[in-house]
């Protein structure tokens, strides 16, 4: 009997453990405009960088506007267009790897305008 009991109480702590009040945390949502600014300022710190020639961190600087970008989310034509500025992203980081900066400064500068642009599809 007393087996049995003790096999209950661990089911029950699992069971507890697994259902924690923080799995069902939601995560706190910033505004689109907010992340937009974000963005842009941080589209104009690896502009910034460019003239410093330094291709690796340049690249890092452009990973991470991708990455603070893929936070945007508004609807589905609004996602259209950022999938579109992000593959914009991907080749300036693709450029910076290849230490073509004149290249990355004309993408860069291409896709600040296109978060920009953005906030027509609001």
């Amino acid at each position: 009997m007393t087996l049995k009991k003790i096999f209950i109480a661990f089911i029950m702590i699992f069971a507890m453990l697994g259902l924690s009040g923080s799995s069902f945390a939601k995560e706190a949502k910033k505004d689109v405009p907010e992340i937009l600014k974000e963005v842009d300022a941080k589209v104009q710190l690896a502009l910034n960088a460019i003239p410093s020639g330094n291709s690796q961190e340049i690249a890092t600087l452009i990973k991470d506007i991708s990455e603070n970008a893929s936070e945007l989310s508004a609807n589905y034509k609004f996602e259209f267009e950022r999938d579109k500025v992000v593959l914009r992203l991907k080749k300036a980081r693709d450029l910076a790897k290849k230490s073509d900066f004149a290249g990355t400064e004309q993408e860069l500068k291409e896709v600040r305008e296109a978060f920009a642009k953005l906030t027509n599809y609001l």
